[in-house]
């Protein structure tokens, strides 16, 4: 019978560098749709959450992408924030649920996310509020 216990036995952990190659696909996604931002005025969307990651991986996407001099929160059923990227056009936008849980991370190539925009019917509510006199 062997009398080695299971803290007798030797462990190496090793943390190769491993890529899942999502980083370069998700860059060549970002610039063909700035692309088609300018020439068609096409909005694109990239789901963060769907895809899987090697560790680093979308912070190294994170770090290359920066901040840049916008930034947006939104406060609803849950918490929205938006921000530009170094790279114009190119947004992080976040959506949390009321626990503060994140439900959605994206990046947008778009001039502004539709979500900052007023709603045709919040604004004719203005509309309408504002016709009332005190």
């Amino acid at each position: 019978m062997n009398s080695e216990s299971l803290s007798d036995i030797k462990v190496q952990v090793e943390n190769p560098e491993y890529e899942s190659g999502n980083l370069q696909s998700i860059l060549s996604e970002i610039q063909y749709a700035l692309q088609q931002l300018l020439e068609q005025k096409q909005v694109h969307r990239i789901d963060l959450r769907a895809m899987p990651w090697s560790p680093g991986e979308k912070q190294k996407l994170e770090d290359y992408l920066g901040q840049g001099e916008v930034a947006i929160e939104l406060n609803t059923l849950g918490k929205s924030t938006f921000y530009e990227t170094q790279f114009s056009g190119v947004w992080f936008v976040s959506h949390y649920n009321q626990d503060g849980e994140v439900i959605a991370k994206l990046i947008e190539i778009t001039y502004l996310p539709e979500m900052i925009f007023s709603q045709h019917e919040d604004i004719k509510n203005s509309l309408e509020r504002l016709q009332i006199q005190p």
